[in-house]
């Protein structure tokens, strides 16, 4: 058999999905349904404006914190914990066991790590002169009234 090999630059979502359908269902062929649900969180201020956001997904029995982001302006006022927390408490409502992502050097690893995650793999000059660091938080279900709903934030 004769084989052709294309590079295809930007490739369309069709394309894309040419290649991940079946690597997805060869991959729940194997372990079972993946399970993977998108979620966002957004803060605003009073008057609507942007403060922040936490983007998510389910994936088997983890949850990938896939962005976090505060604004300059409202950073230092506790948004970001209480944004892991939410998703801690939301990927408990979802029956996940980790909660696991990634961050570079000049972002904020330390902060992950006040939060109880720990690093599993460093990725060096990603880019030239940093790091990219990956960690994960295994998480339980334990009775807490300080872990707000993370529909409502109701404590």
């Amino acid at each position: 058999m004769e084989l052709t090999y294309t590079l295809t630059p930007e490739p369309t979502p069709e394309e894309q999905y040419r290649i991940i359908d079946p690597l997805i269902a060869y991959n729940e062929a194997q372990v079972g349904p993946r399970n993977k649900k998108d979620f966002a969180f957004f803060v605003r201020s009073e008057t609507g404006e942007f403060a922040g956001g936490l983007l998510g997904f389910t994936h088997w029995n983890h949850f990938f914190v896939s962005a976090i982001f505060v604004d300059e302006k409202a950073r230092g006022e506790g948004i970001g914990r209480e944004l892991m927390q939410r998703a801690e408490a939301l990927a408990l409502r979802q029956g996940c066991e980790t909660i696991y992502l990634d961050t570079f050097d000049y972002q904020a690893p330390g902060f992950y790590e006040k939060l109880g995650f720990k690093t599993f793999g460093t990725l060096n000059d990603y880019p030239t002169g940093h790091q990219r660091f990956y960690l994960v938080k295994p998480i339980q279900c334990v009775e807490d009234p300080s872990m707000p709903s993370p529909e409502t934030g109701l404590r």
